[in-house]
């Protein structure tokens, strides 16, 4: 079995350079290594936005989370599809139509100042680096769970993305997700059809009735309001400051085509998101076992060599389509916002290349060193997540809903809400915490930061 995975690991990773190579001349200049110059369709979009959103967390983590409570393990991955619904009715014509290539392009239209653009593309770039980081831990972690070198293994990963990543652009980005999508919906049907083949639903409604198993375990009444909100809660703070909605949206060859994508997105991650949880419930109740375990020991012991392996290709698929566009959200951020926008360098095609080449080395080389070094994969994650939402949430929306606020106000608010969630991560305990949720705690201090300078310094200049 550990042969025929190799061997499949192998070709796919082979695969997913060849795309890269065929696009190459889709990024054959910078604009169009960015954005595609809006060309964009239905499938490719498609596969950037399911593929931003389908990483190891859904996959693996929704089984962890089907073992431990059932059917309602599915609440991440559901709280995921909606959220593209969100993108679709409040970012997408706001995006597209403002030709928004970031949110710094919208900070410095709404406050005419550089400094909260720059703290978005510095913090982003810092985000996307923890990003990237814990789907390299998943990636390592799945190597040593088949038996595998875990170090080699994410090395390989990493060197994988930033390959086909860099031939090709976003377009690379969006037409490997694509396939990737392609192999994860695959590997989650296969497996689910293989169990309920071998009698696993019949198996565990006599569990439920004979009360030796609950009967959350086949059904979504485990699954609370208050619990989806908090699943869905720090998904939508981070929807404002998500990079990849903002180049996904901006490269669609209309608002319409992008909202389009975003609602079938949405429909074809609703199921997906069903299996995993049901894995993981089986494989609790087949095995005993919680955790990651609850998805590795299904598939090991219930399907044949060629599908074991296509299932560990879709795990690897996840974890590789989030990272992809993490390489060009460092080019966005740093190449075009910062050393093109606010230091008014015009470097040639030849010298951007050259400098997007170093910006994603060193980028994919941090995300590797860092994922080799931490030892929680959640932690980089929620670390990463924290960091960005708490720095750029509240300049975005205040600038939105509130005139009044200023670029001093957006810095300060940027400034409060990251020293709150530093603080917060060396173990301090802040007034409310037991009461608010987390994902919430540093917004208030940025949002008081944020109006209280705001008044008491010169209002903005007017458009």
């Amino acid at each position: 079995m550990i042969a025929t995975i190799v061997i499949v690991l192998v070709l796919y990773f082979g695969s997913m350079v060849a795309i890269g190579f065929m696009g190459r001349d889709k990024a054959s200049n910078f604009e169009g290594y960015l954005s595609m110059g809006r060309s964009a369709g239905v499938l490719l979009l498609m596969g950037g936005a399911i593929g931003a959103q389908i990483g190891n967390g859904f996959v693996v983590g929704g089984a962890a989370e089907g073992a431990s409570v059932g059917m309602a393990g599915c609440a991440y991955g559901l709280a995921c599809a909606f959220s593209l619904l969100v993108t679709a009715f409040l970012l997408n014509d706001f995006i597209y139509k403002g030709g928004y290539m970031s949110m710094a392009d919208y900070t410095r239209q709404r406050y005419h100042n550089e400094i909260p653009g720059v703290i978005y593309d510095l913090s982003t770039a810092i985000s996307s680096i923890g990003l990237a980081a814990g789907q390299i831990m998943a990636g390592k972690a799945l190597f040593e769970a088949l038996g595998l070198p875990g170090n080699v293994g994410a090395i390989a990963i990493a060197v994988v993305v930033l390959l086909y990543s860099q031939l090709s652009g976003l377009w690379g980005a969006f037409a490997t997700s694509v396939v990737q999508t392609g192999v994860i919906t695959v590997g989650l049907v296969v497996t689910t059809l293989v169990l309920i083949g071998k009698g696993a639903i019949g198996d565990m409604q006599a569990a439920i009735s004979a009360g030796a198993l609950p009967a959350s375990s086949l059904n979504l009444s485990g699954l609370s309001a208050a619990g989806f909100a908090g699943m869905m809660l720090p998904l939508l703070l981070g929807l404002v400051t998500d990079q990849t909605a903002y180049q996904r949206v901006n490269s669609a060859k209309s608002a319409k085509i992008s909202r389009i994508a975003c609602y079938l997105s949405c429909l074809v991650m609703i199921p997906l998101a069903l299996m995993p949880a049901f894995i993981g419930s089986y494989g609790h109740f087949k095995y005993g076992v919680t955790g990651n375990d609850a998805f590795f020991d299904v598939i090991m012991h219930e399907l044949p060599a060629i599908a074991c392996a296509l299932i560990i290709s879709a795990v690897l698929a996840a974890v590789m389509s989030t990272m992809d566009c993490g390489v060009i959200t460092m080019s966005t951020v740093l190449t075009r916002d910062i050393w093109q926008g606010v230091l008014k360098k015009n470097p040639s095609e030849a010298q951007l290349k050259k400098i997007t080449l170093i910006i994603n080395v060193a980028y994919m080389g941090s995300a590797t060193v860092l994922a080799l070094s931490a030892s929680s994969i959640l932690g980089v994650l929620n670390s990463a997540y924290s960091f960005l939402a708490a720095s750029c949430f509240v300049p975005f929306v205040g600038g939105v809903f509130w005139k009044r606020g200023n670029a001093i106000g957006a810095a300060a608010s940027s400034l409060v809400g990251v020293v709150t969630v530093l603080i917060t991560n060396m173990g301090f305990t802040l007034p409310g915490s037991g009461i608010i949720p987390g994902a919430i705690l540093p917004i208030i201090p940025s949002a008081i930061a944020y109006v209280v300078v705001s008044l008491v310094t010169p209002a903005p200049a007017a458009k």
